[in-house]
């Protein structure tokens, strides 16, 4: 193909020749050029601003790149902890599919044993006119240790407390009892000596 081009050009050469420009061609052109730049310039475009140039090279890639992957690991390591930690403050009932029975069937013997005898206690002190003896504290104390003992490994020591809370029950009404019956002695002493008087 450059070949045909080649010998085309080669052929017509004295054709191409025959047209040359007029000698004062140069002249004109000079001359304009001469009446433009004497012209006020109307508006100078400023120059474009150049971009900043940001190099980045293997290392610093990989620097971004393992910072991203950290952000990343945290964010789902701090999501899996949260959402773990809302469904264990959930309800007793659905962290604790298996019975107290099972985990420890020592303490319906214990519940059954002092429960029996507060029960007892409580309905002396109602007799002798003490009212409803209430242990708020001993309670909600009692309901944490049965709480702990579904996840405790060491239920032998959780049941001591349980039994200790029980038995701090029973002295605390026992000394109720007492006091009770001691004011009711003392009464029935003043009776006596202001009868015998």
């Amino acid at each position: 193909m450059k070949d045909k081009l080649k010998d085309f050009v080669q052929d017509h050469r004295d054709e191409f020749d025959s047209f040359a420009p007029r000698p004062d061609l140069w002249q004109d052109i000079a001359a304009e050029l001469q009446q433009e730049n004497s012209k006020p310039m109307l508006a100078v475009a400023p120059e474009p601003a150049q971009a900043k140039v940001f190099s980045l090279n293997w290392n610093t890639a990989f620097r971004y790149a393992a910072a991203v992957a950290v952000l990343v690991m945290v964010a789902f390591t701090a999501q899996y902890f949260i959402s773990n930690s809302a469904d264990q403050t959930g309800s007793v009932a659905a962290t604790q599919p298996v019975t107290l029975d099972k985990i420890a069937p020592e303490l319906r013997q214990i519940e059954t044993q002092y429960v029996q005898v507060i029960q007892e206690k409580e309905s002396e002190l109602k007799a002798m006119g003490a009212g409803d003896i209430r242990f708020a504290d001993l309670d909600s104390a009692y309901n944490e240790l049965k709480k702990e003992l579904y996840t405790t490994p060491n239920k032998e020591v959780l049941l001591q407390a349980m039994s200790d809370n029980l038995k701090m029950r029973i002295a605390l009404l026992n000394q109720q009892l007492e006091v009770l019956e001691n004011r009711s002695k003392e009464q029935t002493r003043v009776r006596h000596e202001t009868t015998n008087i």
